[in-house]
């Protein structure tokens, strides 16, 4: 049975899976194009994946009680599973993908020595922990670490006063359209990730409310982001670093005493991106206890992970060719964050008798208690009726045979 997720906590789980990857990666193909205006690439980016979640949330809405592996299995036996075992596979890539990126983070700003085989190991270790203690563990994370994240992005800004220089921005309005649409391409498949929520989420939890909460807090925080990377670091220096978030951070110095307080931002934001490569591990686990309900999830979690640590070296041997693939991810994370929820949009609906038998007893739970006393009074009095109208041999007959009136249970 899926936990209940809260309006605060859908907000906070759309955050987690949009920021984390975003925030170490795409912005500096995001800057390379649009320049100075790279904050502009997450407007189409906000309203294409508003749509497709606005439609899944419409799909919630035709199975309040179940999630979407389950409505996709219990409406289309085959077609629902091939569907499911693809989203698995593709949220599997994401897992080893996350897993590596983290990696090469760790090793190359925090950990220099350290073999990257170590870190990832680590962290993998971490994530199944966290995993083997359900959805409750994940969200007990999520509430903590991302509400530090938010709260650390507030302050960051009032600390970097002194090093912004808006004339970074200038000219204004003078917009490269075409640039700002290819930064949007490669921010896409990272910020797109929030899909997952509805797999994992009841019908009757995931709420547009919730969608565009999440959406649009998430935009406005990642540009805010981009815009202090701009004004601080400088377009021709962010477009060419591999992790301009890092560089951000290492600005940051508080009088002479503590000029390393980018370790202190790693501190807490290393843990949000844990808990986002633990919610990739959950989402497999998961999906295959909906595809297969003999295989327990929690057994699954130990090979499922060691997998992916195997796949993380497998698929990128350095962080430049897993920087590239940014490129071609995109046409496939398409398939998945664009064209599926518009294909289940238009077809994935619960079958006539199902939902004629929902109507039913939702008028019935909606109908006043008078008028719900009136009809059992008239179904007493049709019972009285039948009763009066048979003859008494029918009536020894039915009393011999064990009938007589049912008493209530």
């Amino acid at each position: 049975m899926n936990q209940k997720v809260t309006h605060r906590q859908m907000v906070l789980i759309i955050m987690l899976l949009s920021i984390t990857g975003t925030l170490l990666q795409p912005h500096t193909q995001a800057i390379f194009y649009a320049e100075q205006h790279a904050y502009l690439c997450y407007v189409p980016v906000v309203l294409v994946m508003f749509t497709s979640m606005w439609m899944l949330g419409r799909v919630q809405r035709r199975f309040p009680d179940k999630d979407l592996f389950e409505s996709l299995v219990t409406r289309f036996p085959f077609l629902g599973r091939l569907a499911g075992f693809m989203y698995i596979a593709f949220f599997f890539f994401v897992f080893a993908r996350d897993i590596r990126l983290t990696g090469d983070y760790v090793s190359i700003t925090l950990l220099e020595t350290t073999p990257i085989s170590i870190i990832v190991l680590s962290l993998i270790v971490m994530a199944i922990f966290i995993v083997r203690g359900g959805l409750g563990s994940l969200i007990g994370m999520v509430e903590l670490y991302v509400a530090l994240f938010l709260l650390n992005s507030i302050i960051v800004p009032f600390m970097l006063i002194k090093q912004i220089n808006i004339d970074t921005l200038k000219p204004y309005f003078d917009i490269d359209y075409a640039g700002v649409g290819r930064g949007s391409w490669y921010l896409f498949s990272f910020y797109g990730e929030m899909i997952a929520l509805p797999f994992v989420v009841r019908g009757q939890d995931f709420k547009t409310k919730s969608i565009f909460s999440g959406t649009v807090l998430t935009a406005l925080l990642m540009m805010l982001i981009v815009v202090e990377t701009i004004t601080s670091i400088g377009v021709p220096i962010a477009s060419r670093l591999v992790y301009p978030s890092y560089e951000l951070a290492r600005q940051l110095q508080i009088s002479d005493f503590l000029d390393r307080f980018d370790l202190a931002l790693a501190a807490a934001t290393l843990p949000c991106i844990i808990t986002k490569i633990a919610f990739d591990l959950y989402f497999v686990c998961w999906g295959l206890k909906r595809m297969i309900p003999k295989v327990s999830g929690k057994v699954l979690t130990g090979p499922i992970a060691l997998m992916g640590f195997v796949c993380a070296f497998w698929f990128f041997r350095n962080a430049i060719q897993l920087n590239r693939f940014t490129r071609e991810w995109t046409w496939i994370a398409i398939v998945f964050e664009v064209i599926f929820p518009m294909v289940f949009f238009l077809f994935l609906r619960p079958r006539k008798k199902e939902a004629q038998h929902a109507a039913h007893s939702d008028s019935g739970e909606r109908a006043p208690k008078g008028k719900q006393h009136g009809q059992e009074r008239e179904q007493q009095s049709m019972e009285s009726e039948d009763q009066t109208d048979e003859k008494p041999g029918d009536q020894k007959r039915r009393d011999t045979l064990g009938g007589g009136n049912l008493q209530p249970s």
